[in-house]
């Protein structure tokens, strides 16, 4: 009521202002000069009728924080930098987890033939070096056809590829006694169970193609270099040791350099069926089976999956984004 009251009053006295207009000054109840009011109400109604822009260089008669409703909306954008994939691209393109983990599965299928005596490790050496000098021999010729005008830069990394293959030779037979002796200390159980973790750490932090920061080249490569030092201290001599870890070493090193320049579909397909006839010729069904749904899973329910996710994906953009000076 006193709020009513007072409005009124307020009302009263400045229609009365009005009234007298031509008189220099008049008092209200108040003490509220005519002149006074009269321009607090025009000033107020021209800032009402004076719409807000969207400026620094001029002073308004908004607050900072003000937010026209009206406008605010209008530089809504949905989806601006989405990218529309196919079936057949993301099949192709998870060909590159593909191929790791049949790595591994390669590799603990030939660890588990070596170990029952049915691949020998003079065999499993012989493969060791025929892929070992295909992807040297590859890389050499890649590296020729792209030095072809500089003979020497060619001879230069031919001797250095000559020199470290010797040393890392000479260096391992060196060692091989010592691995198969590392963990003798250490239970059957524990080292199946580290080799899975290590193995496991390698799939995680291997660099697939995009980067990202979890992603560590060293990382990845100790860790599989680890499993296999694992898996050959259980092995019974020195040459099996040097040979497991030999193939460990051309599997997880030098492989994935081929992967730069073939196409990932070529070398999916052959990995793929490499492992797959390794493990149905060491009898391991039931791997195979958990190998075969792992693939299937990896090349066809998962792009399928992202694509029925695909549009749901909703990124809005507007004038509440940060600045982008281009």
């Amino acid at each position: 009521m006193l709020l009513t009251s007072s409005v009124l009053r307020r009302v009263d006295i400045l229609y009365n202002c009005r009234l007298n207009s031509r008189s220099p000054s008049i008092s209200s109840a108040y003490g509220i000069p005519l002149n006074q009011s009269h321009v607090n109400v025009t000033s107020y109604a021209e800032n009402m009728e004076r719409p807000w822009r969207k400026i620094l260089y001029e002073k308004q008669d908004y607050s900072d924080n003000y937010v026209d409703t009206k406008q605010f909306l209008n530089g809504l954008k949905r989806n601006l930098h989405t990218r529309t994939y196919k079936f057949q691209e993301l099949a192709i393109a998870s060909g590159t987890i593909t191929q790791e983990f049949s790595s591994v599965c390669l590799f603990v299928s030939v660890f588990w033939c070596v170990q029952e005596t049915w691949l020998l490790p003079t065999s499993l050496l012989a493969c060791s070096v025929i892929v070992g000098l295909s992807v040297v021999g590859y890389n050499s010729l890649v590296f020729v056809y792209q030095s072809r005008h500089k003979p020497l830069a060619h001879f230069t990394a031919v001797t250095e590829y000559g020199v470290s293959a010797i040393v890392f030779i000479l260096f391992l037979c060196a060692v091989s006694p010592i691995l198969k002796t590392l963990t003798e200390a250490i239970s059957t159980d524990t080292i199946w169970a580290m080799t899975v973790g290590m193995l496991s750490v390698h799939l995680v932090f291997h660099n697939y193609g995009p980067e990202q920061d979890m992603v560590s080249n060293s990382i990845s490569l100790n860790a599989a270099i680890f499993a296999a030092v694992c898996l050959a201290s259980r092995l019974p001599t020195t040459f099996h040791v040097f040979s497991i870890v030999f193939f460990a070493v051309g599997l997880f090193a030098l492989l994935p350099q081929m992967r730069k320049a073939q196409h990932p579909l070529v070398l999916t397909v052959t990995s793929v069926l490499i492992t797959t006839y390794l493990l149905w010729w060491a009898s391991l069904l039931l791997s195979l089976v958990l190998y075969t749904l792992t693939v299937l899973t990896i090349t066809i329910l998962a792009p399928a999956w992202l694509l029925k996710l695909q549009h749901l994906k909703n990124n809005i953009y507007g004038p509440w984004d940060e600045a982008v000076v281009q």
